[in-house]
């Protein structure tokens, strides 16, 4: 049994600025068709974003994320317009550039189960760009049985990543009654490869870092090029990941940079990371 994920941070309308929130949703219709493709043709699995945008006077929907503006349910909609039905589940942390509520979505293309969004950081304000959401999902995938994954957008390693860190991983343990057989946590943790906080996550061998598993002459390979928001005076590096817990029955066959120009245009500041697993 094979299993495929894709972690992308879709830079929250921000490819194609516009005082106009509607003309920059247009614009970014190249994009969401693009991603939408790769999906479709690549039989990805299971999906997370990061900075999902959504416009802030839209009426919050319930389930939320199900407003047109939102780009994880343009692309999840065009998907099931080809006719490729996708569950998807997301929650949105605080208002990023002035005007998008900015979240974090899970799809899949298997059932989701015991879906819930939580806030790992102190601040819950979500006037505060530094409050951060999670949304995490166990995905029942056939002949294998619950696989738990985190979707995560953290902070800066000097603006509360070691918190929320900790209180991401006191929450992942909460959810272990319901007997998933693998754990996957995924996205932007705006930790540099090597960093302390990079070490934080993977010092204890507790969670393994899957691109530096296959490709360790790899590891300060950026995940993004030039300068982006947050790194602006810092030289590229890698901060985007996908981490499995050591010892689950998941096995990483190949991990490619996807939406990089080369692998697919670029969609994003971001470049994002498509894995597949061999699952046993």
């Amino acid at each position: 049994m094979e299993l495929s994920l894709l972690t992308l941070n879709l830079h929250t309308y921000q490819q194609h600025q516009s005082d106009c929130p509607f003309d920059a949703m247009h614009r970014h219709e190249r994009e969401v068709r693009i991603i939408a493709e790769a999906i479709a043709h690549l039989q990805i699995d299971l999906i997370c974003f990061q900075e999902v945008g959504e416009y802030m006077h839209d009426p919050v929907t319930h389930p939320y994320g199900e407003s047109p503006s939102n780009m994880a349910f343009r692309i999840c909609s065009k998907l099931r317009h080809w006719g490729l039905w996708y569950h998807i589940h997301q929650d949105w942390s605080h208002i990023g550039f002035y005007r998008w509520r900015e979240g974090t979505a899970i799809m899949s293309r298997y059932p989701m189960r015991h879906n819930y969004s939580a806030y790992v950081s102190q601040d819950r304000r979500k006037d505060n760009y530094m409050s951060r959401n999670v949304t995490l999902s166990c995905i029942d995938v056939p002949w294998f049985g619950l696989l738990h994954i985190a979707n995560v957008h953290l902070s800066w390693a000097h603006h509360g990543f070691y918190e929320e860190y900790a209180n991401l991983r006191c929450l992942i343990d909460s959810r272990r009654h319901f007997g998933a057989r693998g754990d996957l946590i995924a996205g932007d943790f705006n930790a540099p490869a090597g960093g302390q906080a990079y070490r934080h996550v993977v010092g204890n061998a507790e969670y393994v870092d899957q691109f530096h598993e296959l490709h360790p002459e790899r590891f300060y390979e950026p995940s993004y090029r030039g300068q982006i928001e947050g790194w602006k005076h810092h030289p590229p590096c890698r901060i985007d990941y996908i981490f499995k817990r050591n010892g689950h029955p998941l096995r990483i066959e190949s991990m490619d940079m996807i939406f990089n120009d080369h692998f697919y245009p670029a969609v994003s500041d971001h470049f994002g990371y498509l894995a597949r697993y061999r699952l046993y």
